[in-house]
């Protein structure tokens, strides 16, 4: 399965703020479509779209964003799909090479990224973030150098989900790796502060990387986890908008921290907490002020 498993169509700007060199520039392709499927494939870009730059704090920095959709077309429909996690087997020719079981997690679906973003630099050279669309409803995506996410329900969410990662630098902030009551190894966090904005293993007031944004009145550590060797499932004993240290984050169940009991990047259909926010913010503001410029 290689590039002669497809073919590049053609770029459409799809969302249009200005000229490319003063903007923030999303490119959206697609593997697993195949020619009688790209109309489908323009509706799921357009779809991601509107979803994006209707999202906070997307919507009040939509002017910052251009958007480019890029058609590729793919021998068959679909994304690899191993045996081995499960999956059904499939094995179908695809310009990107889409497959599940990345790191042996089924949901982790990921392309060929050297590719895509070859694709991206001949396409948009001005380009600032790519994610592909990959034609299956099986659950699955990924953040790295190029997004990834499936055509399972709540697509755009995971989409969200991912582009908090690649765009932006995001960690995500949930307390498992393959799944709670599934996980041996993931007690404790080891004791190194993570680079993400969003994620930490310091619960003290006075030095936390989001202190700016906690409360005098707010407990500092928010939540802990009595029990190291499981997910904590009680629920946030505080407001939902409130900003702390809430145990639980980074793939473990103890040791590293959250800023909100809930986030996009902890659960799909939550909005991003403030220290998320904070961070897409200070990433697309410039480009929004180039426009004014």
């Amino acid at each position: 399965m290689t590039t002669a498993d497809g073919t590049v169509l053609g770029t459409t700007k799809i969302a249009d703020s200005g000229p490319a060199a003063r903007r923030w520039n999303l490119v959206i392709t697609g593997d697993g479509y195949t020619g009688a499927q790209m109309g489908r494939f323009a509706d799921d870009a357009r779809s991601f779209a509107d979803t994006l730059l209707a999202t906070p704090p997307f919507d009040s920095l939509r002017d910052a964003v251009n958007v480019y959709r890029v058609d590729v077309r793919s021998t068959d429909s679909g994304a690899a799909d191993p045996a081995e996690c499960g999956g059904s087997a499939a094995a179908p020719r695809t310009y990107f090479d889409a497959s599940f079981c990345t790191n042996g997690a089924r949901r982790l679906l990921a392309v060929d990224d050297t590719t895509v973003l070859t694709l991206a630099g001949d396409q948009v050279p001005q380009w600032n973030m790519v994610i592909v669309a990959v034609n299956s409803t099986v659950y699955g995506g990924s953040g790295g150098s190029v997004a990834v996410y499936s055509l399972a329900p709540g697509a755009n969410e995971i989409a969200l989900h991912e582009i908090g990662h690649t765009a932006f630098r995001l960690a995500d902030e949930y307390d498992y790796y393959r799944g709670c009551g599934v996980d041996t190894d993931r007690d404790r966090h080891p004791f190194f502060e993570p680079a993400q904005p969003n994620v930490t293993v310091d619960a003290d007031r006075a030095t936390n990387k989001w202190r700016d944004l906690v409360l005098p009145a707010t407990p500092m550590p928010t939540t802990s986890n009595p029990d190291c060797s499981q997910c904590d499932t009680r629920p946030s004993p505080v407001p939902a908008a409130t900003v702390g240290a809430f145990e639980g984050a980074h793939y473990h169940h103890c040791g590293a921290y959250r800023p909100q009991f809930d986030c996009r990047m902890r659960a799909l259909g939550h909005p991003f907490c403030a220290v998320c926010t904070e961070q897409i913010r200070r990433t697309l503001q410039p480009y929004l002020a180039a426009r004014e410029d």
